[in-house]
């Protein structure tokens, strides 16, 4: 019967105020973000072989970096301030939009899964991520509505949360239930 993903919910972000390496980084009070629609992860992998005899004896097939492209039914001011670093403006209302650069933070969510035709829910936290918009799409209402809905691009950089030396991207977990999943993004990204 399998193990699919049949969606998606609670995108959670969280600003990272700091990390120790060895140690797991510390997060500032979360926020959720609307909705969600969409998470597309990609991991680029060093894809390294080494040979000898005429063949391959080891390769290394780690990952060197991570990017995600995230989509939520919208963004709300204060997410866009939090999230993407744009600045209210002191006088007159509104915010910019300026090359100040994106914060970095935690960003989980929950992955419903079907396994064996019975739900599961997967919980997911990047450790730390960095997100921007590329680019924005407004149209013009012919008819019906066509949904429009924010895009945030995010790079996101490895971890030494143990010591190791190893770099870690992401934590992930399986739960029986959504609010255990929460719960567990809730304490991890400091929600409520």
């Amino acid at each position: 019967m399998g193990r699919q993903n049949v969606g998606m919910m609670y995108p959670v972000w969280a600003p990272l105020t700091s990390h120790t390496e060895g140690s797991m980084p510390v997060y500032g009070t979360g926020r959720v973000i609307m909705e969600a629609r969409t998470a597309t992860i990609n991991y680029t992998r060093n894809n390294n072989p080494d040979y000898g005899d005429d063949r391959i004896v080891d390769e290394d097939t780690g990952i060197s970096e991570m990017s995600m492209t995230f989509e939520s039914t919208g963004i709300s001011d204060e997410d866009r301030v939090a999230v993407l670093g744009e600045e209210a403006r002191t006088t007159g209302g509104g915010q910019w939009v300026s090359d100040t650069d994106s914060p970095y933070g935690g960003f989980g969510y929950i992955r419903k899964m079907r396994d064996e035709g019975v739900y599961k829910y997967e919980a997911w936290i990047t450790l730390k991520i960095k997100f921007y918009e590329e680019t924005q799409n407004t149209q013009t209402r012919e008819g019906t509505i066509t949904w429009g809905h924010p895009q945030l691009t995010g790079r996101a950089a490895g971890l030494d949360v143990d010591g190791t030396g190893k770099l870690r991207f992401q934590l992930h977990q399986s739960f029986d239930t959504i609010a255990a999943a929460k719960e567990f993004i809730d304490d991890m990204l400091k929600i409520g």
